[in-house]
């Protein structure tokens, strides 16, 4: 009954590592879907070298009339606040620099929305709030420069609990000097009217919020936008408010795309030739560890199709040559440590062990073993992360994963193949490429 379970329980896991690889690799249109589906592998972001980017390049001007050129902490403030526009987008490789000292170059990945984030960069709203409908100056006006963050969202109208109208548009959140000014603004629009406005400088009237009854200190408000019927559309309204916060203008002068560095063929030339790797060294398992090396064959096609979803899933992955490289090494940690436990079974069985006994004792005794291996692989790929640049961070993230997969292949998957492997087969040696020791009689 054993025997024909452990059987089953093979055909099943075979079957859906199956239908898994099938998943990662296959790309087929979705009946009835706008969308095609494009598999793990084909879902995972390319960096710079492995795929396209967007360039721009913007010419930084001071607002002021009064200053002639911006000052180099300017730059530096432009440069970081940009940074972080695109970091809220997503993505490990977005570049922001300094050119010729009047001139900042951006560069971020090819994305459906990268061509509309160039042009927000380069459209400057901005706006004032008011507790009246007028292009007047009024005396609890908020300008730009005390916004502190904008968000593209969706929400009500009103902060009325009995409104039910939504609509697309920006989340405003203030500093500390905002923050005061807009509860001493809802302090008065509470008593005169209930509604705050939003107009730009030149006195355009953007939206209105309705429905304040009383102060509000939450430092945040939202702008209802009728005209935006989408998410990413609030989000590009969001960043030109962002941008309308600075103290300077960027005006874009350049804009394209760049090619890839190595370009897409080398995608499919790196897993040509990972493919053959694999292939070569499952031979050289099969060949030294037989059954044991079949199931350490199945553990890594599982440890794969992991690493495949993983890197679609996780929006901090960015794939470039160096973090193939990292899964590479991520990948071989995992047949380090099986080979680890399967010498440990082996020197088990020569010691005269059962095979059974042999398989309980190498995975108690290769424990340390295996996680002083994890602990170096997973903590060096922490440091790397963490103080390296830009490429070593996919090259950290690929084997961190890797080790993180690894433990669990080995105590996890491999332990349970095990588990099943030995009623099918608890006393023949040569299945598994185990010998006795021989012993001096003499």
């Amino acid at each position: 009954m054993a025997k024909r379970f452990s059987i089953i329980n093979y055909v099943l896991v075979s079957i859906l590592v199956a239908i898994g690889l099938f998943f990662s690799f296959a790309s087929f249109k979705i009946p009835f879907y706008v969308n095609d589906y494009a598999g793990f592998a084909g879902a995972i972001s390319l960096s710079y070298d492995l795929g396209s980017g967007q360039t721009a390049v913007f010419d930084v001007e001071p607002v002021s009339t009064d200053a002639d050129s911006v000052t180099e902490k300017q730059m530096d403030d432009t440069v970081e606040f940009v940074r972080d526009i695109l970091a809220s987008f997503g993505g490990a490789y977005n570049q922001v620099g300094v050119q010729n000292q009047s001139s900042i170059r951006v560069q971020t990945l090819q994305s459906d929305i990268s061509s509309q984030l160039m042009e927000a960069l380069g459209t400057r709203t901005q706006i004032v709030i008011r507790g009246e409908a007028t292009e007047e100056t009024t005396q609890y006006d908020i300008s730009a420069n005390t916004i502190k963050r904008c968000l593209g969202t969706y929400q009500t109208t009103s902060a009325s609990s009995t409104s039910s109208s939504y609509s697309y548009g920006v989340y405003i959140e203030f500093d500390t000097q905002g923050t005061e000014q807009y509860r001493e603004l809802t302090n008065y629009v509470a008593d005169n009217g209930n509604t705050v406005y939003f107009y730009t400088i030149d006195g355009t009237q953007l939206g209105s919020f309705s429905g304040i009854t009383r102060e509000v200190t939450t430092g945040a408000t939202f702008l209802p936008l009728s005209s935006v019927t989408s998410q990413d559309d609030a989000n590009m309204n969001a960043i030109n408010i962002l941008m309308g916060s600075l103290d300077v203008e960027l005006t874009m002068t350049e804009n394209g795309v760049t090619t890839a560095y190595l370009g897409y063929n080398t995608v499919n030339y790196v897993g040509i030739a990972l493919l053959v790797a694999f292939v070569c060294l499952s031979i050289i398992m099969i060949v030294r560890y037989r059954d044991l090396g079949l199931i350490s064959l199945l553990t890594s096609l599982i440890n794969i199709v992991l690493y495949l979803f993983l890197l679609q899933a996780l929006p901090i992955v960015t794939l470039s040559l160096s973090g193939i490289v990292g899964c590479v090494l991520g990948y071989c940690l995992t047949v380090l440590c099986h080979i680890v436990l399967f010498e440990k079974m082996k020197k088990e069985y020569a010691m005269g062990r059962k095979i059974s006994l042999s398989f309980k004792l190498a995975y108690k005794d290769s424990l340390f073993t295996i996680l002083d291996i994890m602990a170096i692989a997973l903590i060096g790929s922490l440091a790397l992360y963490f103080v390296g640049f830009d490429l070593l961070k996919s090259f950290a993230i690929g084997i961190f994963i890797g080790g993180v997969l690894s433990i669990f292949s080995i105590y996890c998957v491999t332990r349970l193949f095990t588990k099943w492997y030995l009623p099918l087969n608890n006393t023949k040696e040569s299945h598994l490429a185990f010998k006795r020791e021989v012993t001096d009689e003499n």
